[in-house]
């Protein structure tokens, strides 16, 4: 059993009532019960030893090994959230995170080279640790309570990713299954998509849509852009619309709403660029300012339906803090 449930029977203090229930063990022994974590009411964990308790309140008391594995999951998580990201939503085919910018959503294998043998952190890494020790934590309690354990591979797959610039909204899937259904049906699945960006200078026409093709430079690794179909290029379609205008110091910037017809790498990037006005921050495609020491892209909206149950799924990322220094004009 993952646990002992008991029922309040009359007022009483968390404490008073576990010394009364667990009578034949030492005081500090129930206090560990405490502090270790083992301890719900109303099946939510309580550390607080005066935590009032009311007839019909119930409390339960986890197992050891339990407490230990919950612990281990919540430590998980915790990484997680001290890399700086965010878990936009989760259930048990799709977890969408909420990336900061500066971290890589996969590693490149250019990256792990004879040359740069230190791998560097990746979302992927840090979700795939917090899913496996998710998944371990469920096994164990079906075990103990006598279920059969799922014992399906407990991992993430990637779905998309966005640029280790860039910061927002990213899905990775649970299963296989969930991977192959969203990827192979993006188009079909994914509602909304947007990505909130600073480019430099004034953007005069409202809204638009850039085309072209683009095919990646295999030395420099930037992506290249031709207006006419090209050789091994792909087609790229970017929708955008004007927001306002804003500046830093001198400088003017223009607020810019993207949607993707395709998705490229780099697409949004290479087409503001293509535009003649460039993110701010985003030395690679030819921005000459950098105002909030990053790239000012943040990939703010994913709306998507859930293949699986058909509910749609709406994740909003709020825009990072540091694009407060873009003033309103």
């Amino acid at each position: 059993m993952t646990g002992n449930t008991y029922r309040v029977e009359r007022a009483s203090g968390l404490l008073a009532f576990l010394i009364e229930t667990f009578s034949g063990q030492s005081r500090t022994s129930v206090k560990n019960m405490l502090s270790k974590g083992r301890v719900l009411v109303n099946g939510k964990p309580c550390t607080a030893f005066d935590q009032p308790l009311k007839p019909g309140d119930r409390v339960e008391v986890l197992a050891k090994a339990v407490s230990i594995s919950r612990a281990k999951t919540a430590d998980a998580r915790e990484s997680v959230l001290k890399a700086g990201v965010g878990i936009l939503y989760e259930d048990e085919n799709y977890i969408v995170a909420d990336k900061p910018s500066g971290l890589l959503t996969v590693s490149s294998a250019r990256g792990s080279s004879a040359k740069n043998p230190k791998k560097e952190a990746t979302l992927y890494a840090l979700l795939n640790a917090y899913v496996k020790q998710e998944k371990r934590g469920l096994r164990k309690e079906a075990l103990m309570d006598g279920r059969t354990p799922d014992r399906s591979t407990a991992k993430v797959w990637i779905v998309h990713r966005i640029d280790k610039g860039t910061s927002g909204a990213v899905v990775f899937a649970k299963n296989e299954r969930a991977k192959e259904l969203l990827q192979s049906r993006w188009k079909e699945l994914v509602l909304e998509r947007e990505y909130i960006a600073y480019v430099e200078g004034r953007v005069e026409k409202a809204q638009g849509a850039i085309q072209s093709w683009l095919l990646e430079n295999p030395k420099s690794l930037k992506m290249m852009s031709f207006q006419e179909e090209t050789r091994d290029a792909e087609l790229a379609i970017t929708h955008y619309r004007v927001l306002g205008f804003a500046k830093v110091g001198r400088n003017t910037y223009t607020r810019m709403a993207f949607s993707l017809e395709s998705g490229r790498k780099n697409q949004i990037r290479v087409h503001s660029a293509d535009i003649g006005h460039p993110i701010a921050g985003d030395e690679k495609y030819g921005a000459v300012s950098n105002p909030v020491r990053r790239l000012a892209l943040h990939a703010s909206t994913l709306v998507f339906r859930d293949p699986f149950s058909r509910k749609v799924v709406r994740t909003e990322s709020p825009m990072p803090e540091v694009f407060s220094r873009f003033e309103t004009i």
